[in-house]
C-alpha cells in the first residue's frame, strides 16, 4: 500500500511539471517566479484581479530581438534553437551601449573644455535584427558667474523683508488642511517671511549676476549659484547670437555625417532645415512666429534657449518686444535618431 501511494504521488508530480517547450507560465495574484521561468511580468485585469506571468530567459531574449526570430520561436512552440541569434543581439546591444557611452563622454569632455557652449555628439548603428538607428547627446556646462552667499545678500534680504512686512496681504499668513484654514502664529509668520526674503534675495541677486556676465558673453549659457541661510539655488541667463543660414546648415550637415541615414532621409532633413530657415525671419514686428510642420513620418519638439525673452507652445514661439529669441528644434527622424538645430529671430 505504501509503494502504491508513492507511485501515484510520483505520477501526479510528473503531470504538473511544465513541459520543457513552454515559454511561459502564469499564476493568479502577485507571486515570485520559479527559477526556470525567471522573467516576471504582471497583468492587471478589468475586474481588479492580478496575474503574474513568468517567462523563460530564452523567450524574453527572443521577444527583445523581435521580428522573424521571435515569430519563428513562437511558431516552434519554444523549441527552436536561437542561441546564436541571442548571442549576436547581445553583442550588438553591447556595441550600441558603448557607442552611446562614448558619445556622452566626448560631449561632456568637450563641454567642460568650452563652458557655456552646448556640445552635441551623435552615434549610429546597423543591426542584423533591427536595421539602422542612432541618436545624439547634448551637454552644456554653464559659464560660472559670481556666486551669492550670506555676506553679499544681507542688505537685499533686509530690503525685501521690510517690503514683505509692510505688504497688507502678508499681515496674516494662513495655511489649509483639508477644508479647514488656520493662521500661523506671530513667531511662525516671522520665520516664514524671513525664509521668503532669503529665497527672493538669493534668486534676484544671482539672476542679476548671471545676466551681467551673459551680456558680455553672447551665445554662452551663464549661471550663478546662491546659498543664503539654509537655502540654495541657481539662476541662469543666455543672450543669443544671431545665427546665419550658413552656420545652421553646416551644423546639421555635421550631425548627418555622424548618422547612418539613407540619401533620401538626408535630403529630407536638409530640405526641412532650409524650409524652416526661410520661414523664420531675421527680425519681425509680430508678437510670434510659427515653425513649419515636420516632414511626414517625422516629429519635432520646439523649445527656446532664453525663456525670459520668449516662450514656445507647440510650434508657436512668442517673443518679447525688443528681444532676440533663440529657438531650438529637435527633429526626430526615426526612432532613436534626432537632429538638433536652431533659429534666431529679433522682435523689433
Amino acid at each position: 500500500m505504501k509503494r502504491s501511494l508513492i507511485l501515484v504521488l510520483s505520477m501526479f508530480l510528473t503531470f504538473i511539471v511544465a513541459p520543457a517547450a513552454e515559454a511561459n507560465i502564469s499564476f493568479d495574484g502577485d507571486v515570485s517566479c520559479p527559477a526556470d521561468f525567471p522573467i516576471k511580468y504582471g497583468e492587471a485585469n478589468a475586474d481588479g484581479s492580478y496575474k503574474t506571468i513568468c517567462h523563460t530567459d530564452t523567450y524574453h531574449q527572443a521577444n527583445l530581438i523581435g521580428g522573424e526570430v521571435f515569430q519563428n520561436y513562437l511558431n516552434s512552440g519554444g523549441t527552436l534553437d536561437i542561441s546564436q541569434a541571442i548571442a549576436q543581439n547581445r553583442q550588438e546591444q553591447k556595441s550600441i551601449a558603448t557607442q552611446r557611452a562614448n558619445a556622452e563622454t566626448q560631449a561632456l569632455a568637450e563641454a567642460n573644455a568650452n563652458p557655456g557652449q552646448e556640445v552635441c555628439k551623435t552615434w549610429s548603428f546597423t543591426s542584423t535584427f533591427n536595421g539602422t538607428g542612432g541618436g545624439g547627446t547634448c551637454v552644456t556646462i554653464p559659464l560660472a558667474a559670481k556666486a551669492i552667499d550670506n555676506s553679499g545678500a544681507a542688505l537685499k534680504i533686509a530690503e525685501i523683508r521690510a517690503q514683505l512686512e509692510k505688504d497688507p496681504q502678508y499681515a496674516t499668513v494662513r495655511y489649509g488642511i483639508g477644508n479647514q484654514t488656520f493662521e500661523y502664529s506671530a513667531t511662525e509668520r516671522a520665520a516664514l517671511l524671513d525664509q521668503w526674503a532669503a529665497n527672493m534675495a538669493g534668486n534676484e541677486l544671482a539672476k542679476t549676476a548671471a545676466s551681467k556676465k551673459a551680456a558680455k558673453n553672447p551665445g554662452l549659457r551663464v549661471c550663478s549659484d546662491w546659498a543664503v541661510g539654509d537655502q540654495s539655488g541657481q539662476q541662469c541667463d543666455y543672450v543669443p547670437v544671431a545665427l546665419t543660414s550658413k552656420s545652421i546648415i553646416a551644423s546639421v550637415a555635421e550631425q548627418l555625417d555622424g548618422l547612418d541615414l539613407s540619401k533620401t532621409l538626408d535630403k529630407k532633413v536638409n530640405n526641412f532645415v532650409k524650409v524652416v530657415d526661410l520661414a523664420i525671419p531675421v527680425s519681425t514686428s509680430a508678437k510670434s512666429v510659427t515653425i513649419p510642420k515636420a516632414p511626414k513620418g517625422m516629429t519635432q519638439v520646439v523649445s527656446v534657449q532664453n525663456p525670459d525673452e520668449c516662450s514656445a507652445k507647440g510650434r508657436t514661439v512668442k517673443i518679447a518686444k525688443g528681444s532676440i529669441c533663440e529657438i531650438a528644434i529637435a527633429l526626430t527622424v526615426s526612432e532613436g535618431i534626432n537632429v538638433n538645430f536652431a533659429q534666431t529671430v529679433t522682435r523689433r
